[in-house]
């Protein structure tokens, strides 16, 4: 998940593939058109915007809608592009929406979105507890609509969407399926967001956009816990996070400039042991290790992925006052005593808490 993986996967990105996919969606939306009546919404009017961003700037939402229009996909001769971009504002998300749909005289159709890509401080505002409260109760986007945090402007988005061979939301989307490390279930969604506001009982990494090289890009993620914006943390801390998570199928560790291992098997397990009000969480961490350069032995690969976790968890823990390893979920289960202590102290728990980390690994 760095620099060298969005440069891979950008030339894997096939436009005619995706044209035929658009072409197949537009088969469906057509027979779902032609099964609700004469009195359905014609194609021709309505919008299907394959990512939209979302700001809020001066109490007023700002929202850009990236479209490609379907008639062109649908033509695989076309020479690619048609991208739009509509910008519309209003004092909520619900005007802004209802304000497009009157300018542009044509009805939006959320059902096919790929990313919704928040702007900075949009997930501190009170205006993202609303935005979820709109999207359940008008049930407008996809539960499994990927959730992206930018600190670039609406222009760069649309700037970036118009340039890639496919829309910005498809290309977001082809990104993650095309992800071999993580598992699909570690990627924030709306459905993911709209479970956390109601139990803001997990940690969720939303991965921050950037624009380099004239390509998506992501080297940061947004901690979210207790449903609380907690600040930035690196690709690499994020990394550590799924590892832990159980959400890694495999995992590329770099002992130094010259040695590196691949980790797959991956399991890890935890135990509690509270002394004196201090909770010390015990990770085991179990893997297989297959030499990629250098001629590492097995206690120093242990020792060095061990050391890293122990290193980028205190220094979540000190800097963005947040536990990388979601350990509070587990209280109840398998650590009762600790969580009659501290199941109601979060922020307690979390300064009494230290880590020790076990890693046993089979070189193959």
């Amino acid at each position: 998940m760095n620099k060298e993986f969005f440069r891979q996967e950008s030339s894997r990105l096939n436009k005619k593939s995706f044209r035929r996919k658009a072409a197949a969606a537009l088969c469906v939306l057509l027979l779902a058109l032609c099964a609700s009546g004469c009195g359905g919404t014609e194609l021709e009017n309505k919008t299907f915007p394959l990512a939209v961003i979302i700001a809020q700037q001066e109490g007023q939402h700002q929202v850009c809608y990236l479209a490609q229009q379907l008639s062109e996909v649908a033509n695989e001769r076309a020479d690619g592009g048609n991208m739009t971009a509509a910008n519309a504002s209003g004092s909520t998300y619900y005007e802004t929406h209802q304000s497009f749909e009157k300018n542009n005289r044509c009805q939006l159709d959320m059902t096919h979105t790929k990313a919704v890509i928040f702007q900075k401080g949009f997930l501190e505002s009170r205006a993202f507890t609303v935005f979820l409260d709109t999207v359940r109760s008008e049930n407008t986007y996809a539960r499994n609509t990927l959730v992206y945090l930018s600190d670039c402007k609406m222009e760069e988005m649309a700037e970036l969407n118009n340039t890639l061979e496919v829309p910005l939301g498809s290309y977001l989307e082809q990104m993650t399926e095309n992800e071999r490390e993580v598992n699909e279930q570690a990627f924030v969604t709306l459905g993911t967001l709209l479970n956390e506001q109601a139990n803001a009982s997990r940690t969720l990494l939303i991965p921050v956009l950037e624009v380099e090289h004239g390509l998506p890009a992501i080297q940061s993620y947004e901690v979210l816990q207790g449903f609380e914006a907690k600040g930035r943390v690196s690709a690499e801390a994020a990394r550590i996070y799924y590892l832990l998570a159980g959400q890694m199928q495999r995992m590329d560790l770099f002992l130094d400039k010259e040695e590196q291992v691949k980790l797959c098997r991956i399991k890890c397990s935890r135990k509690f042991r509270m002394e004196d009000g201090t909770v010390t969480e015990q990770l085991l961490l179990k893997a297989e290790a297959a030499r990629v350069t250098g001629k590492s032995s097995r206690e120093r690969i242990e020792r060095v992925l061990a050391d890293q976790i122990v290193e980028i968890c205190q220094e979540a823990k000190l800097q963005n006052g947040v536990d990388l390893t979601d350990s509070s979920r587990c209280l109840a289960m398998e650590a009762p005593e600790v969580y009659r202590a501290y199941g109601k102290q979060a922020n307690e728990y979390r300064d009494r808490l230290v880590y020790e980390v076990q890693v046993q690994v089979r070189l193959v």
